[in-house]
């Protein structure tokens, strides 16, 4: 498995993250199934043995959330890492306004790639989502919108997304309202989420102008 990490981390590494996310998801749903099938067996057992082995299935399920968590912000950070490079394309489509905002050029993206789309469509789940992280300031909302994000790359909700990245080039022409141009747009799943983030984190502040 490492060696075919590595190509798509080399290759096509946005796919590589979400290999990533898939195999976390994975993990924690074979973990949970066996813990609860511990937990159904031990239901049926002498009082003393009920107790250790609940402390035992206690421990287990502690050790898959350590697992969880540890693949979660592995791929988190592989995904900032990433992005690292991409910073000139990022800077066409993103610019800091106090508070970062998106571009025209960026808002040509975001429609064209589903991914306002896809907010739009799940925006009651991904509050809620933001919600229990609870972030306290207007820059942990941006972080934690981004960093959810990039953490559930796998999730069904990226499938448009992702339909248009698979079958566009890795550079498509995109009109600039601003210019009037066409401009070269080079695709990341990076970057397109970077766009999600700004425009969940305005409408999780638009919920809560109380956060500032």
């Amino acid at each position: 498995m490492a060696p075919v990490i590595t190509y798509l981390l080399n290759n096509a590494p946005w796919i590589a993250v979400i290999v990533l996310a898939i195999i976390g998801s994975w993990k924690m749903s074979k973990y949970h199934a066996k813990l609860e099938e511990t937990r159904n067996k031990v239901e049926n057992l002498p009082c003393d043995k009920h107790k250790d082995d609940i402390r035992d299935s206690g421990q287990r399920y502690d050790e898959l959330q350590r697992i969880v968590s540890s693949t979660n912000d592995m791929v988190v950070e592989i995904n900032k890492w990433l992005m690292k490079f991409d910073n000139d394309m990022i800077d066409k489509l993103a610019k800091k306004a106090s508070p970062l905002k998106m571009t025209p050029l960026g808002e040509v993206l975001f429609e064209e790639s589903s991914a306002k789309k896809t907010i739009d469509n799940n925006i009651d789940f991904l509050i809620k989502e933001l919600e229990d992280i609870n972030p306290q300031t207007a820059y942990d909302v941006e972080e934690e919108a981004l960093s959810y994000l990039l953490r559930n790359m796998g999730n069904e909700i990226f499938a448009d997304i992702k339909q248009f990245l698979y079958y566009s080039p890795d550079t498509i022409q995109l009109k600039d309202p601003a210019s009037g141009e066409d401009k070269a747009v080079r695709l990341s799943m990076q970057s397109i989420i970077k766009l999600m983030s700004i425009y969940l984190r305005d409408l999780y502040l638009k919920k809560h102008p109380d956060i500032v």
